[in-house]
């Protein structure tokens, strides 16, 4: 498989999980508002975390910047805040990714991390701009302890098959 296929790949990956985290907010809104917290998806992170495993990072970086493009023009109306944080969380899996190897276990790591930047860095520019007028402490408790324990859930149930489909690919693209 040649170099653009894997790069299509990569990045009809990216776009399914836009597309899935706008379905699993719209599809489940009345279930996401849980008595532990808000539950907000952010696959698309997980997919980032995980294609910056094993992409390079020049290629990565441009996406992970073009993704959350869409994400701020979508969702947010003004540019910069997803955009930003999803560069920053592709370099720091590839800043981890020197020390840590790829696997099940470390992608929910780095997954958990990476969500927490971009939810503390989304809340942040909200505060700043006066967005959002909710205190830190309930942000903490109410938003993004229900965004972690659900996002981390989804990473241990399928970064496994998303890592065996990536492996797949680039050995194939290897073998011709």
């Amino acid at each position: 498989m040649e170099k653009w296929r894997q790069n299509l790949i990569a990045i009809l990956l990216m776009f399914s999980s836009i597309l899935l985290d706008g379905f699993i907010a719209n599809t489940w809104a009345s279930t996401l508002d849980t008595s532990f917290g808000l539950i907000i998806p952010r696959t698309i992170v997980l997919m980032i975390i995980i294609l910056s495993f094993h992409y390079k990072e020049g290629f990565m970086l441009g996406s992970a910047a073009a993704f959350g493009f869409i994400m701020d023009t979508y969702y947010l109306g003004f540019l910069g805040v997803y955009m930003s944080s999803f560069v920053l969380v592709a370099y720091l899996t590839y800043s981890l990714k020197r020390v840590i190897r790829p696997n099940v276990l470390s992608y929910t790591l780095v997954g958990i991390l990476g969500i927490t930047l971009v939810e503390m860095i989304a809340y942040g520019i909200m505060r700043i701009l006066t967005i959002t007028t909710i205190p830190f402490q309930y942000f903490i408790v109410s938003r993004l302890s229900a965004t972690l324990l659900f996002n981390g859930i989804v990473m241990l149930v399928f970064s496994y098959f998303i890592h065996l489909l990536i492996v797949n690919i680039i050995e194939e693209s290897q073998l011709r």
